[in-house]
Order: structure tokens, then sequence, then C-alpha cells
């Protein structure tokens, strides 16, 4: 009896191990520079957008190329700066980040005074920044960016 438990037992364990490696397989690969354009809508100026005159009233709709560039990934974790260009201004933040839902396809992360949220379909991650009130060197801003980047390999 003790021998067929065990056999059970090993055969069970046997068969959860590739489960188990095939659960991690599914988690993307983050690492690498995720490439595209930030539209944004703001009130007030701030690290990014530091000429920004936008108002609630008349908010600034502003674009510049964007990097997310992830540095680092340990399984749903990952790590990184975000790239800033255009208008003669360049600006990087860090920021850290986890994958969640389905598939681990989901991602959320934070940088030093905002939020990002939004989806990865294959190469392309399609999302939202949002930022409100933060101060930043005395100024402060409230900031909106939906976007979609790709990542280059």
């Amino acid at each position: 009896m003790k021998a067929a438990i065990l056999t059970l037992l090993a055969g069970a364990t046997l068969l959860a191990c590739p489960v188990l490696a095939l659960a991690d397989e599914s988690i993307p690969d983050m690492k690498g520079d995720w490439v595209g354009k930030s539209y944004t809508i703001i009130a007030g100026s701030g690290s990014h957008w530091p000429t920004s005159a936008g108002t609630f009233e008349k908010p600034g709709l502003l674009e510049k190329d964007l990097v997310i560039r992830v540095t680092q990934q340990a399984d749903r974790r990952f790590w990184g700066v975000t790239i800033l260009s255009g208008n003669g201004e360049k600006t990087e933040e860090p920021f850290i980040g986890e994958l969640t839902g389905k598939d681990h396809r989901f991602a959320v992360f934070v940088d030093t005074d905002g939020y990002w949220s939004g989806e990865i379909n294959g190469d392309e991650f399609s999302f939202c920044y949002t930022q409100a009130g933060a101060v930043h060197e005395g100024k402060t801003s409230s900031v909106i960016s939906c976007t979609e980047v790709r990542h280059q390999h």
C-alpha cells in the first residue's frame, strides 16, 4: 500500500513539474527597449514637460519620442528607465513594475511620481500613464498619456 502511494505521489510530482515549467514560459520577456511616441495631456509643468504652460482650462497637448528601457527582469517583476525626448528636451526616470493577469499580459508599474498600466499583445504594449498633482522641483503637474510602444529585439 505504501509503495503504491509513493509511486502515485512520484508520478504526480513528475506531471506537475512540466506544468510549472510551462507556466514560467508564459511570462513575457520585457527586457529591451519599447519604442513609440507619447501623446500627453498636461495641466502644469514638471520633470518631463518643463516648458509646458498647460492648465486645466487649457491643457497642454504634447508629444515626445518615448523609450521604455527594461534593464532587468526577475520572473514577473521588471525595472528600468523611461526616456522622453523632443523639443530640445531629454529626460530619464527610473521605474519598477510587475506583470499580472491572464498569461501575465497586463503590466502595472510606477516611476517616481506616476503610474502606468496596460496590456501586452505580442511585441506591442498599449498603456496609459497617470500622475495627479505631482510636485517636481516646486512645479505641480497632472498628466495623462496613453500610447502604444513596440518591443525592439
